[in-house]
C-alpha cells in the first residue's frame, strides 16, 4: 500500500566518500559508499501524529517491519510519556517524536517513503569528513546543545559530577526541547540537532540482544559526552522520552 502524500520535508545531502569515525583518540577512516539524503531535523510530534492517524485499529500499520514481533503497537505508551497530551496538543507539534520504539520508527520511515540511517551514515552526517567531535566544530559550546549541564546549572565535566547531579535530583526537570531550537547545533551538511536533546535510533541492529544502536546523546547527557561519535544501545521495543529518530533516503 502506498503511503499518503506527505508535506515536503527539508533534506540535506551527505556525499559518498571517506569519513573519520570513532572517539578522538582512536579515529578510523571508513567509507560511505552511497550518498544519503538526511532529513534536516528529527521527526516531530506533528509528523508522527499524521502516521498515527493511518494505523489500523490494533495499532499496527501497512508499513511494519517483516520481523516485527506480535503485540507491538505504534501508539506511544501513555504511561511512559511525560505529557499525556504530547501527540494531541499543538504546543508539542515541533518537539521531536518521543516514546517511539525502533519498530515504530522503522514503520514511520517506510510510511514516509524513507528508512532509518545506519550508525555509520549517522556519524558521517553529524561530524563531516574532518572528524570534528561536535557537529558545529571542535570546541564545546554549552549554548549549542540541550544537555545535562544546562539543567544542572553547572559544568558536569566528569562522570562523577554527572552521577551526583542525577542522584541529587538536579536533572529532574530535564527534557527534550523543540527539534530546531538550537541553530548552532548544525553539522557541516546543514543537518540540525544531531547531538543532545534526544538520542536517535539507527537501523544498525545487534541481533543477539535484540537491541539497536542509538546516536548523539540526550538532554540528560553531559556536554563532554554529547559528541558526534557517541553511541549507545537500547531494546528495539524500548520507548523513552529521551529517544527520537530521523529518516533518510538514498540520494
Amino acid at each position: 500500500m502506498a503511503p499518503p502524500q506527505q508535506p515536503a520535508t527539508e533534506t540535506c545531502l551527505v556525499p559518498a566518500g571517506l569519513y573519520l569515525t570513532g572517539p578522538q583518540g582512536d579515529l578510523q577512516e571508513r567509507a560511505l559508499k552511497t550518498a544519503v539524503r538526511f532529513d534536516a531535523s528529527p521527526v516531530t510530534a506533528a509528523r508522527y501524529t499524521r502516521f498515527l492517524k493511518e494505523l489500523r485499529p490494533d495499532g499496527m500499520s501497512e508499513w511494519d517491519h517483516p520481523d516485527q514481533p506480535a503485540g507491538v503497537t505504534h501508539t506511544p505508551w501513555s504511561k511512559r510519556l511525560r505529557d499525556l497530551d504530547f501527540y494531541s496538543d499543538a504546543r508539542w507539534a515541533e518537539y521531536p517524536a518521543i516514546c517511539v520504539s525502533w519498530w515504530s520508527a522503522y514503520a514511520f520511515a517506510s510510511f514516509d517513503g524513507k528508512r532509518l540511517p545506519t550508525s555509520l551514515e549517522w556519524e558521517a552526517a553529524a561530524r563531516g569528513a574532518d572528524g570534528r567531535p561536535f557537529p558545529w566544530g571542535t570546541t564545546p559550546d554549552l549554548t549549542a546543545a540541550n544537555c545535562a549541564d544546562q539543567w544542572a546549572g553547572r559544568p558536569l565535566a566528569t562522570y562523577e559530577q554527572w552521577r551526583d547531579a542525577v542522584r541529587s535530583g538536579e536533572l529532574t526537570e530535564a527534557r527534550a526541547t523543540p527539534a530546531t531550537d538550537r541553530p548552532k547545533n548544525r553539522s557541516p551538511f546543514g543537518i540540525i540537532g544531531m547531538v543532545g536533546n534526544a538520542w536517535e535510533w539507527t537501523s544498525t541492529v545487534i541481533e543477539e540482544t535484540d537491541e539497536a544502536i542509538l546516536c548523539g546523546g540526550a538532554y540528560d547527557t553531559s556536554l563532554h559526552a554529547v559528541r558526534a561519535s557517541l553511541k549507545g544501545t537500547y531494546s528495539r521495543r524500548g520507548q523513552s522520552n529521551a529517544v527520537t529518530f530521523r529518516c533518510v533516503q538514498n540520494a
